[in-house]
């Protein structure tokens, strides 16, 4: 295939292709345009590639974004130049801030047509500023830039993304005319440098890094932590689905409470020793203090949770990730370990082998928590957002995708998830909690993991994407779309701004009385509007048996899903206050 590209931007594209699979990136979201031709058509000839046509970029970096997240392991985004490359920022921050590995392969003018008014070019290098973590401007194809060079470039690109700072890097690619696979000569020596990869399968160059731990290089760790009088287990977002065996572990050993958020794989489903998912309530509610506290993986949902941890209550506070971005902004962070979550765990209960297991202290105020969210939440005949949450979590089958989207849908499943429920792997765009892309990024994450997913969003948040729809029905994995349409941003009225009636409406919460079974119906996605308990089971039901990707439209209010919190929020008052 190579020996027989047809001219030079064609073999560097072949090339560029080639090697990004070698590197196990063999999914390119390919945007529509001209400048970026030499990729595409590498892309169609190379039978390892996996190509899925998205129509807008900025949809299909935030596409890119969810499979790589479902799959973890980068994802390639293929766009032309111009504004096609400014429109992927939105989801590069995301991926910056939430350490999820992309490649952006950004088609470019040649730089004798950089800023000279050349059409559809703008200045494409440093667009993505700090956002990349590592961006690397190519020459326009050219034999007099040894093939090694443009290899190892590839091969730097991806090792970039996946170094234990995970995250998304820039490849520029500027091509020159022909575009097109017109035939136009090339010396066939120019491949004699690297005649064994051709013929080979392996990268040119193979970086290795790992994400081991050992105390070493801390022989009080194991000291601190035995010295706990009341410690407490913190799980954030893993970088996995489930429970590894050396989290568990550890968890037994030091018989110490742990609190789950919701994007780690311990709040739905799968059990850990010592659970107790109410715990930032109770910590708030200062029935219990811990003085040690180890926080394993980052980026708390819950605020009242992330009050805590910046309160300094803890005397000593350990944060571990295998992200070595500084995660601490409230500054009470005492040690801080970039590490494999599991590797270290493992070191930490080798360290800790002497010591017999410890029971977890009681809690009741948490199982009472429980109680009675059960009963307020699941009581009485009323379709609420809380019930929508907490039942899909009990009614989704194992193993199915959650993509929560931002504002009150995730808080919602943090607080109000049943304990009971089934494990699920749970999505989430929350590097930069933005409610944009999200349509696009649960379809990605649907096919990155590989199974059914549900969605729940909310209308704003589904307005910003409705264009997705149209890319819906080719994808392998069907994503079922529960809109939660309050009419507005319902978020805004759990914040002090509600206060103020005359600014809330309309300019802060986005007032509307749009409804969507016209504009799934112009895409032909199958859809449901429905305004009760029954009504809702029933659709979601056959949403999941049809095999196809739904729309089911939930009709709530802005004053009445307010009205179903406080009741809530009350029940859990009261049952804090006989704990």
């Amino acid at each position: 295939m190579l020996r027989d590209a047809p001219n030079i931007q064609s073999l560097w594209g072949d090339l560029i292709v080639e090697e990004l699979i070698r590197n196990g990136v063999d999914e390119f979201i390919v945007c529509p345009g001209s400048r970026s031709t030499p990729l595409v058509q590498a892309i169609q000839n190379n039978p390892r590639a996996q190509a899925t046509i998205w129509l807008d970029e900025r949809g299909a970096a935030f596409h890119a974004l969810g499979r790589a997240r479902g799959g973890s392991w980068p994802v390639a985004v293929v766009t032309t130049s111009g504004t096609a490359v400014a429109n992927l920022l939105p989801a590069v921050v995301e991926a910056s801030l939430d350490g999820v590995p992309l490649i952006l392969l950004t088609a470019d003018r040649p730089h004798e047509l950089r800023e000279v008014g050349a059409n559809q070019s703008i200045k494409q290098t440093g667009i993505f500023a700090d956002h990349v973590r590592w961006a690397f401007d190519l020459p326009a194809p050219d034999m007099s830039m040894p093939v090694r060079a443009l290899l190892t470039t590839v091969d730097h690109a991806v090792h970039s993304a996946v170094d234990g700072h995970e995250g998304p890097v820039q490849l520029n690619c500027p091509f020159r005319e022909p575009l097109a696979p017109t035939v136009e000569s090339w010396d066939a020596g120019y491949l004699e440098a690297i005649a064994g990869w051709v013929d080979g399968e392996q990268p040119l160059l193979v970086i290795e890094a790992g994400e081991s731990f050992t105390l070493a290089a801390d022989e009080d760790l194991a000291a601190l932590v035995a010295s706990a009088e009341r410690g407490l287990i913190v799980c954030g977002r893993w970088p996995w689905f489930g429970v590894p065996e050396d989290v568990e572990a550890l968890a037994r050993t030091l018989g110490w409470p742990v609190w789950t958020d919701i994007r780690c794989g311990a709040r739905l489903g799968e059990s850990i020793p010592g659970r107790a998912v109410h715990l930032d309530r109770v910590l708030e509610a200062e029935l219990w203090t811990p003085d040690v506290v180890i926080q394993l993986g980052s980026r708390i949902t819950s605020k009242r949770m992330q009050r805590f941890l910046g309160s300094g209550a803890a005397k000593h506070y350990l944060l571990v990730d295998p992200e070595p971005s500084r995660l601490d902004p409230t500054h009470t962070i005492t040690h801080r370990f970039a590490a494999g979550i599991d590797s270290w765990c493992a070191a930490l209960g080798e360290a800790l082998s002497d010591q017999e297991d410890r029971d977890t202290p009681s809690l009741p105020a948490n199982a009472a928590i429980e109680a009675a969210i059960e009963t307020a939440v699941m009581g009485g005949d009323d379709l609420s957002e809380p019930y929508v949450l907490r039942w899909l979590s009990r009614h989704m089958q194992t193993l199915h995708g959650l993509f929560l989207s931002n504002s009150m849908p995730i808080r919602d499943a943090q607080d109000y998830a049943a304990t009971d429920a089934p494990w699920l792997s749970v999505g989430a765009n929350r590097g930069a909690s933005g409610i944009d892309g999200i349509v696009s990024s649960s379809a990605g994450f649907a096919q990155g993991h590989g199974y059914p997913t549900t969605l729940v969003i909310g209308d704003l948040a589904f307005l910003h994407d409705v264009n997705a729809l149209a890319m819906l029905q080719p994808l392998e994995q069907p994503l079922t779309i529960v809109v939660l349409n309050n009419g507005g941003g319902s978020i805004f009225s759990f914040l002090p701004i509600a206060k103020h009636a005359d600014v809330l409406t309309p300019l802060v919460n986005t007032p509307h009385d749009i409804r969507f079974d016209g504009v799934c119906s112009s895409f032909g996605i199958p859809y449901a509007h429905v305004t009760d308990r029954a009504g809702f089971e029933a659709a979601y039901r056959a949403a999941i048996a049809s095999g196809v990707s739904n729309v089911i439209e939930v009709q709530s209010s802005l004053d009445g899903n307010k009205t179903h919190h406080e009741r809530i929020e009350a029940a859990i008052a009261a049952a804090l206050k006989d704990a």
